[in-house]
This record gives C-alpha cells, sequence and structure tokens, in this order.
C-alpha cells in the first residue's frame, strides 16, 4: 500500500512538473514577444518624431522625406514596397517575411500615432498573421492591417 501511494505521488510530481515546465515556457515566448514588440514600438517612435523636428527645422531634402532613412532601420524601405502607382504597399508575401520588429514598426506607421499598448499592438500582429487575405502574396497588406485596427483610431 505504501509503494502504491510513493508511486501515485511521484505521477502527480511528474505531472505537476510539465505543466510548470510548459506554463514557464509559453510564459518565456510571450515575454520575449511582448518586449520586441515594446522596443520595436518605443524605437520607431521616437524616430518618427525626431524625423518630425527635423522636418519642422527644415533639415530633410524633398527625397530624405519621400524616403527617410529611419524607415530602413525596421526593413521597411519605401522602395522596396510600392505599387504599380508608387505607394508604399507591402504584401501578404512581404508580412510573411518581416521579423516581429518589422511588424510592430509597421503597425506603429499604419495606425499614425502610438498604439494603445503593447498587449493590444502584438494582438493586432496576431490578427494580421491569422487572417486568410494576409496570406496572399498579392494582398496589400495594409488593408488586412486596416481590417484588423479596427479599434482605436
Amino acid at each position: 500500500m505504501a509503494r502504491a501511494r510513493i508511486a501515485g505521488r511521484r505521477i502527480v510530481l511528474v505531472l505537476v512538473l510539465c505543466i510548470a515546465a510548459t506554463f514557464l515556457a509559453v510564459g518565456a515566448a510571450l515575454l520575449y514577444e511582448l518586449s520586441v514588440v515594446s522596443r520595436a514600438v518605443s524605437d520607431f517612435s521616437q524616430d518618427e518624431r525626431h524625423e518630425q523636428v527635423r522636418i519642422a527645422h527644415g533639415q530633410l531634402t524633398l527625397d530624405e522625406r519621400l524616403n527617410p532613412a529611419y524607415l530602413k532601420r525596421y526593413d521597411l524601405d519605401p522602395t522596396r514596397y510600392t505599387d504599380n502607382h508608387g505607394n508604399f504597399s507591402p504584401t501578404g508575401a512581404d508580412w510573411r517575411q518581416w521579423s516581429l520588429r518589422t511588424k510592430a514598426a509597421a503597425t506603429v506607421m499604419w495606425l499614425g500615432h502610438n498604439p494603445p499598448g503593447i498587449w493590444w499592438t502584438l494582438l493586432q500582429i496576431k490578427c494580421v498573421d491569422r487572417f486568410p487575405e494576409a496570406h496572399a502574396d498579392t494582398e496589400p497588406i495594409v488593408d488586412v492591417a486596416d481590417a484588423c485596427l479596427g479599434a482605436p483610431h
């Protein structure tokens, strides 16, 4: 009878350890994603403000205004993602290749202001990732993002 109790306790202990390890792994991955998004939103917003100051002081050429250098740091080079009309228009194929940092910066750019929170931004990125149209190579990802960004403009 004592052996059965010890074996039962060991099984429960192993189960508890497995569940704890799973929660720890999932939590660590989520914290990592949140930290990447947080840093990208902060950096991108700061770069955008710095660029606005330079524009206000007339320190930029027309080419620098149309093709801001800071966008290249986020892999959002406007010359790489133009459509037939010359508009910035990355597609679903582009979105799939982007890093989480690039997706966060693009979300801030399309939103037009700082997002309501880091959690909200990550949820918007996950929304675009899940949207079926986001996986079409030719679908402009801005249209998909607009569908997901519907809430706090």
